[in-house]
């Protein structure tokens, strides 16, 4: 059973695989560069370092503006927002497990 994805013109498109530089997806996520460079040092937010930038991939979009929204709603630390996304990311996988 697949899920009907609906198009939202107010939300960004992005196409599975795609990567992104730091600065496109800080504008994405309404995040500063600073913040997601910042993050990608404390390895909260996965990238990849190339020609002297980092990639992320298109995939992170979510777990960025998890993170930034979990710090800012509870002025939480950096490496707690990101426990809090990886609990919230395992619970929606087990609950797709559930549903099959």
């Amino acid at each position: 059973m697949t899920q009907e994805r609906t198009f939202d013109p107010l939300q960004p498109q992005l196409l599975e695989g795609e990567v992104l530089r730091v600065e496109e997806m800080a504008r994405l996520c309404c995040v500063t560069t600073e913040w997601l460079q910042a993050r990608i040092e404390q390895e909260v937010v996965h990238a990849v370092h190339r020609d002297g930038a980092y990639y992320l991939s298109s995939a992170t979009v979510i777990r960025v503006q998890q993170v930034a929204k979990i710090e800012q709603t509870y002025d939480a630390d950096p490496q707690l927002a990101a426990l809090v996304a990886d609990l919230v990311e395992e619970v929606q996988h087990l609950r797709q497990q559930l549903k099959r």
